[in-house]
């Protein structure tokens, strides 16, 4: 009997010998399970942080170079409205200068001379000379200026002073207006004074 109690014990402690070593394997599968999971977990996690940060840092990029650019477009608009009164400026007192001009003793001269200069172009044809209104006191010097017979006439775009002949036959005009040459002085100073804004 002591033989059956005896096999019993090693069947017994066998058993849990195997028990526990099936345990342990079981654990140790479970262990390294975790592990895996733990470590997959991990990286998907890192992946998904990396791309949260990569869209976090192009947003902030792009937000920063937005600020940047509208930043660059307010400054070159004040740069731009800046030179425009400059310029504004300038040619205000250019005409003030030029209006001073066409009212004092200088001015019938001035327009004789300009009209002797350009009066053998004209000659034979029927032109017309257009001054301002205000100039229209001077038609008899100015038809004299000429040499032959013009007919004077009074034009709304002659605000400074000067005159432009035109001969619809042949399409010949001359432009002597103070206007166009105050006009042609501001295009030059635009693309010449250095003032570009870029």
């Amino acid at each position: 009997m002591q033989n059956i109690d005896q096999v019993f014990l090693y069947m017994k402690d066998e058993i849990e010998r195997q028990a526990k070593n099936e345990e342990k394997s079981i654990l140790d599968e479970v262990k390294s399970l975790e592990d895996e999971a733990y470590e997959s977990m991990r990286a998907e996690a890192k992946r998904d942080a990396d791309l949260k940060l990569k869209q976090e840092e192009e947003e902030m990029s792009s937000n920063a170079s937005a600020e940047i650019s509208e930043s660059h477009i307010e400054r070159t608009k004040k740069l731009i409205e800046k030179r425009d009164e400059y310029v504004k400026t300038i040619f205000d007192e250019a005409k003030k200068k030029l209006l001073a001009f066409a009212d004092s003793q200088d001015y019938a001269s001035f327009m004789e001379a300009k009209i002797k200069k350009v009066a053998p172009n004209f000659e034979g044809t029927h032109a017309v000379m257009y001054v301002a209104k205000k100039d229209l006191s001077m038609e008899k010097a100015l038809i004299k200026a000429f040499g032959h017979e013009i007919k004077v006439e009074a034009s709304d775009e002659i605000v400074i002073g000067g005159f432009m002949i035109e001969d619809k036959e042949s399409s010949l005009v001359v432009d002597e207006t103070l206007d166009f040459a105050l006009n042609n002085q501001k295009e030059w100073f635009n693309k010449n004074s250095g003032l570009i804004i870029k």
